[in-house]
């Protein structure tokens, strides 16, 4: 009840006025000063609850501007935008009480002018605060601005607030000082009285010390406790509290910093949910940004989620298109609908809900549900679930839940906590999805390369080179059939067949290099071999495949140790080149190794870079070894199985 303790105090005075003007009517000066001493103390206390009420609206902006710079609530500039609009006319009060005093106040005219100034340094003081940190620290952080949330701004709020409240303590210590020497007084006077009135006296003192431990009990103690449990709030232990056995303001008092505790103590929770929370998402979009298949993702995704939530179980499902659904990844209780379970989506159950609205759904009891799903989770004491979409490039691709056996349901808004994570598992499934549209498109185009390949050599040998064979014994035969009375004729026509046999020759290298029939009839390992004859420099063959090996890869293989031989002949300058392969574990091992002057760097351009697009088409890695001085090592890994078809 607000001026609860002004009105005991003047009470307790008045009925120590009445008391000594009863007893000693002679002594009217001692009853006038007592009279004085009384509106003086009450002058204090007035100042006293005055500077209170300037310190709470202080302590309000104080505590708002950090619950908002921790949480961003604006729940917490409610007290202190109140307390700004308050402490004008509160500071001004403060003042004019002060002032007051210091006219009324004749003994102790120094000290009241004291007192004045220290509450015009109050006001003078707050007000700055206001106008220079509080608001444009808010106005900062607002904005967005990281610099409002700064270590630097809140150490310089603190001290600020720390000033502040150090003219606070000088100001109630000097009040209480001047009532303590008004209290001397008292007694002074009193004591001059004390044969005229042994009675009054007593009873004087004895009214005056209850007052005091009144005064002690209600106002000392509670302060003295609120002192101890703001420097424990401080010192980040947010569990204290203070017992709220106080009166009055007191009374508000301690509760007042009760609740601001437990707002702080609810604020650390959820800033550390809100933390543990985004550790999580940030664990699970790592995993997803490295390009983790999806398979090593959905169970990641759905230990992360069930931890974060705290529930029993976690499942992820994938929608069919003959409306069921599979579960591609559970976590707890692995006996309810196991990975790898088909289920209908009859009846009523998240993956129904989730499908037919495409949004967050929850069940918070499943009794009466129809549907095999429900009588399930009956049988498995599920009370309650909730589930969110997992959308692949705006198509509803599944669903993800999270249940629990607890009596309780889940809190409210969990389910758009898990959204955050499906959100997470669509951008897996859509990279992976795009990775394997990519790989397959390289394959195709690289298949019908070769493809074209074949058909141009095959068109070259069946076609061009046996007409050009046909020309040229044609020629051959004319020239036997001239007589030799035509040796000019004769010598033309040998020119010509001559001609004819070097450019079948020549369209034989080229058919060669378009794609080597060699390799389409006998394989790699003959197909090296031929190769290797033909380079300009000497080759060591370490061949080891145990047999044909699939076209794609046959051909890939042949073309990368072709290119490795133009390279070095061109640009390495070796004297021998080894070539290895074999196969192991499924894979192709293939090396290309020379001496020469190393140095070479596919990202500068070479023939290369398409090979290295070719064995990556086809789900192999290809890797350049070249120091300067030491010479190439070309390696070459790729998979025996085809590039898989995306789904």
């Amino acid at each position: 009840m607000r001026g609860g303790l002004t009105r005991r105090m003047a009470i307790a005075s008045a009925l120590l006025t009445l008391l000594t003007s009863a007893a000693f009517a002679v002594l009217l000066l001692t009853i006038g000063d007592q009279r004085s001493s009384a509106q003086l103390a009450r002058n204090s206390q007035e100042v006293l609850a005055a500077a209170a009420r300037v310190e709470r609206l202080l302590v309000d902006i104080e505590t708002g501007t950090r619950g908002y710079l921790l949480t961003g609530e604006d729940r917490f500039l409610q007290p202190a935008h109140a307390g700004e609009a308050s402490f004008p006319q509160a500071s001004s009060e403060l003042v004019d009480l002060t002032k007051s005093a210091e006219q009324n106040e004749v003994p102790a005219r120094l000290t009241a002018i004291h007192v004045s100034g220290t509450a015009q340094a109050i006001k003078l003081k707050g007000e700055s605060y206001i106008r220079d940190y509080f608001r444009p620290l808010i106005a900062a952080a607002e904005r967005g601005d990281p610099t409002a949330r700064s270590v630097e701004n809140a150490q310089l709020g603190q001290v600020m607030f720390d000033d502040i409240r150090w003219d606070f303590n000088t100001l109630e210590q000097t009040e209480q000082r001047v009532a303590a020497e008004r209290d001397d007084r008292a007694r002074e006077n009193a004591n001059q009285a004390t044969i005229a009135a042994i009675a009054g006296l007593a009873g004087t003192v004895v009214l005056v010390g209850f007052f005091a431990s009144y005064l002690s009990r209600a106002i000392v103690r509670p302060v003295r406790q609120a002192s101890v449990t703001a420097h424990r709030l401080a010192s980040g232990d947010l569990s204290t509290r203070m017992p709220t056995t106080g009166v009055a303001e007191i009374g508000v008092l301690e509760k007042s910093f009760n609740t601001m505790a437990s707002s702080l103590q609810r604020s650390q929770s959820e800033l550390a949910n809100l933390l543990e929370e985004q550790a999580a998402l940030r664990r699970v979009a790592t995993v997803v940004a490295e390009g983790t298949p999806p398979d090593k993702v959905f169970p990641a995704v759905n230990e992360e989620v069930a931890r974060l939530l705290d529930v029993d179980g976690t499942r992820l499902m994938r929608y069919e298109a003959d409306g069921t659904a599979t579960i591609v990844a559970s976590w707890g209780e692995p006996t309810i609908v196991p990975a790898g379970t088909r289920i209908a989506l009859d009846g009523r159950n998240i993956g129904s809900l989730v499908r037919s609205s495409g949004r967050p759904a929850r069940i918070e009891d499943y009794e009466g549900a129809p549907g095999s799903v429900a009588a399930i989770a009956r049988e498995s004491g599920i009370r309650s679930t909730v589930g969110a979409p997992i959308t692949v490039e705006g198509r509803l691709w599944g669903a993800m839940s999270a249940f629990s056996k607890a009596d309780e349901p889940l809190p409210s808004g969990i389910e758009l906590r898990l959204a955050d994570f499906t959100d997470l598992v669509g951008t897996a499934i859509a990279n992976t999805q795009a990775r394997a549209d990519l790989t397959a498109s390289r394959a195709r185009v690289v298949t019908a390369t070769d493809n074209i390949r074949r058909r141009i050599e095959r068109d070259l040998h069946d076609g061009t080179q046996q007409w050009l064979v046909s020309l040229a014994l044609e020629v051959r035969n004319a020239q036997a059939s001239v007589p030799d009375t035509q040796p000019q004729l004769r010598t033309d026509l040998a020119d010509i067949a001559d001609g004819l046999v070097a450019a079948l020759h020549d369209l034989r290298e080229i058919s060669r290099g378009i794609h080597p029939a060699l390799l389409a009839r006998r394989g790699l390992d003959p197909a090296l071999e031929a190769l290797a004859r033909r380079s300009p420099l000497p080759v060591e063959l370490d061949i080891n495949l145990g047999g044909r090996l699939p076209d794609h890869v046959e051909v890939a293989a042949y073309y990368v140790v072709a290119e490795a031989f133009t390279n070095a002949a061109k640009h390495a300058r070796p004297t021998t080149i080894w070539v290895a392969a074999d196969v192991v574990d499924g894979r192709l091992r293939l090396t290309v190794r020379d001496d020469g002057i190393g140095g070479a760097d596919p990202a500068n351009g070479s023939g290369l870079t398409g090979l290295t697009d070719r064995v990556e088409a086809l789900g192999g890695t290809i890797t350049v070894h070249s120091p300067p001085g030491e010479g190439t090592t070309l390696q070459v890994r790729l998979p025996l199985s085809a590039p898989a078809e995306p789904t």
